[in-house]
């Protein structure tokens, strides 16, 4: 049985008394000064799905339209896919749990999912450019280092920039190459597809309108 001895941080991450959040699609959203703790957990919760699946796992830190004094948190499956509904509600739990839980919480995901502690953990961060952003993707980071996973944070990159980059990464590059550049690549190259498409189509109808 897990015992997360190594779990040593969470107390300076303290979860606020009496607050209950709910991961959505939209993963946890809240005012920024609220969160700390989850991105924290967060981070814990991303090391164990990358160790469940043996993948990549991302996590960015952003309210994407909501008002700049929120914050939020989701995490990117190992296709760039949302999290597996089972796991959102692993992470409703692990978000919720009192500190003296937090241990207890973890090792139950563990032992439902049969996650083997011994495997890596990669973990790819991004953040938007809320001024709260840096510091609770500092938690998200901390999080990661408790379970000893390692990160590679991309800094200031949009949503589906992150989710590309997992999934590049995950399928050994073969749908792209894990980089903002090769986002735009990929991006630019589709564009100039899609418009010779339209044209060769625009094309073949004015031809026929002529015979």
């Amino acid at each position: 049985m897990a015992c997360f001895e190594e779990v040593k941080m969470s107390g300076q991450h303290p979860k606020p008394v009496g607050l209950v959040l709910q991961y959505g699609t939209a993963g946890f959203r809240a005012k920024a000064e609220q969160l700390d703790h989850v991105m924290y957990r967060m981070g814990l919760l991303a090391v164990l799905r990358a160790k469940k699946t043996q993948s990549t796992i991302g996590v960015m830190v952003t309210a994407s339209h909501n008002p700049e004094e929120d914050n939020g948190v989701k995490l990117v499956d190992p296709r760039g896919e949302m999290l597996t509904p089972a796991w959102e509600a692993y992470a409703t739990h692990l978000a919720n749990a009192e500190e003296q839980d937090l241990k207890s919480v973890l090792t139950s995901i563990v032992e439902k999912e049969s996650v083997d502690l011994q495997e890596v953990a990669r973990v790819f961060l991004g953040r938007d450019t809320r001024p709260s952003s840096l510091k609770l993707a500092q938690a998200v980071i901390d999080g990661v280092s408790a379970l000893g996973g390692t990160y590679q944070d991309y800094g200031l990159v949009s949503t589906p920039q992150l989710h590309y980059m997992v999934c590049c990464w995950n399928t050994s590059e073969q749908y792209g190459t894990a980089t903002v550049e090769g986002y735009y690549r990929k991006l630019s190259r589709a564009f100039i597809a899609l418009t010779n498409q339209v044209i060769f189509m625009d094309v073949l109808i004015c031809n026929s309108k002529m015979l």
